[in-house]
């Protein structure tokens, strides 16, 4: 092959070349979006490669794979219901029974992430849409220990013993889901509905608050027939001071006890409060009996 023969080879192969290598460069970048976590695969197989967020060279001389998973926090919510997204999930509020053997009702809010270093621990066993399911599976077998212990009851869950119920809970929960490869970032135990025996809790509690407010009002009674049994000694024809004095509570009775009565009133004369009459209203007549 003679010179021009071999310049006409270069300048067909050399092009053909260029773009080879470029395809070939082009496939070996790969971009993982912000937000996300990709797991390489090589023949369909997990390994231990991690992909954080921005551009990779990964040699495309292999078959190989990028799953992608959310490396933001995600949130399970049991107890309260609403579309499923990507990031939220809900479910219903978990059954349990308390070391009284008490049964509760439970509401509770879960925030968590994949770590990075168990992305091939979290593929291998679960996938991209097995993490929900376990999530709420594991939290709720958690809970429900965590509560079941001999040492937790009805008043464990009020007052002052409720934060370090709830920060035992939480501990349970972050144990169960560590061992997926998930970390827990919040957990936020809800109200808890005891159902029955809730309402008796609800109703001794408005009984005492009841008692209190009664006690106060027969102190308030009393104070009122002290006065009134001090005014009786001042109490002349002539005089109507005392009567004016006591004429506020006067009304305010007659308007609380007399609801729906007609009240006829007339000018005051010496030693009268103004009412020359009081008689109850008539309810209308029913058109039907007519």
């Amino acid at each position: 092959m003679n010179t021009i023969g071999w310049i006409i080879l270069l300048i067909l192969i050399l092009p053909a070349i260029g773009l080879l290598v470029w395809a070939v460069l082009a496939a070996s970048f790969v971009r993982i979006p912000s937000g996300s976590l990709g797991l390489l695969l090589v023949k369909g197989r997990a390994t231990d490669t991690t992909l954080l967020p921005g551009a990779h060279f990964v040699p495309a001389l292999r078959r190989r794979m990028v799953e992608e998973y959310p490396s933001v926090e995600q949130s399970y919510r049991a107890g309260e219901t609403g579309d499923d997204t990507r990031l939220d999930r809900f479910g219903p509020a978990v059954q349990v029974a308390l070391g009284d053997r008490t049964t509760a009702t439970v509401p509770y809010t879960v925030r968590f992430r994949i770590v990075p270093e168990q992305l091939r621990l979290v593929h291998e066993r679960f996938g991209p849409d097995g993490v929900m399911g376990v999530v709420r599976d594991d939290s709720a077998r958690a809970v429900a220990a965590a509560l079941g212990a001999e040492q937790v009851g009805v008043d464990s869950l009020f007052g002052a013993a409720r934060p370090q119920c709830a920060a035992a809970v939480a501990q349970a929960v972050t144990d169960a889901l560590s061992a997926d490869g998930l970390e827990v970032t919040t957990f936020v135990l809800g109200a808890v509905d005891l159902g029955r025996t809730g309402e008796v809790i609800q109703a001794t509690v408005r009984a005492r608050l009841d008692l209190e407010q009664e006690q106060a009002a027969a102190a308030t009674r009393v104070a009122r027939a002290v006065n009134d049994a001090q005014l009786e000694g001042h109490l002349t024809p002539a005089s109507e001071a005392a009567w004016r004095y006591r004429e506020p509570d006067l009304w305010r009775e007659l308007v609380a006890r007399t609801q729906g009565l007609q009240v006829a009133m007339r000018p005051a004369g010496p030693g009268t409060l103004g009412v020359t009459s009081i008689d109850r209203a008539e309810p209308p007549a029913d058109p039907a009996q007519q």
